[in-house]
């Protein structure tokens, strides 16, 4: 039986041209997590306000402010889209949307 080889892997030199161009192009990639998440904010505040509207039309008709059946397939979709994590984004959601916080 031959003994584990000892021999090292040599080791590479950081590219200090291609670090350079990572280290220019994160400021960039900000600006569009940035822009991704003022879209995200938009959109929230508008599911929100449409969420108000179903609340209060529920209510005035005689029902609760609040669906379970509803929320379950939100929380499926979210889950069925992002896996694990999915349901936990769909609670904070759903809390989001319930209050009055955002006119």
């Amino acid at each position: 039986m031959t003994p584990p080889s000892t021999a090292t892997t040599p080791q590479t030199q950081p590219d200090s041209e291609s670090d350079s161009r990572a280290a220019e192009l994160i400021p960039q990639l900000r600006q569009q997590i940035d822009a991704l998440d003022e879209a995200l904010l938009h959109i929230l505040t508008e599911r929100a306000r449409v969420s108000r509207r179903i609340q209060a039309a529920r209510i005035s008709s005689g029902g609760t402010r609040v669906e379970i059946g509803r929320e379950r397939i939100v929380h499926d979709t979210y889950r069925a889209a992002l896996g694990d994590e999915g349901p936990e984004l769909a609670a904070a959601v759903l809390r989001l949307c319930r209050g009055s916080h955002l006119a």
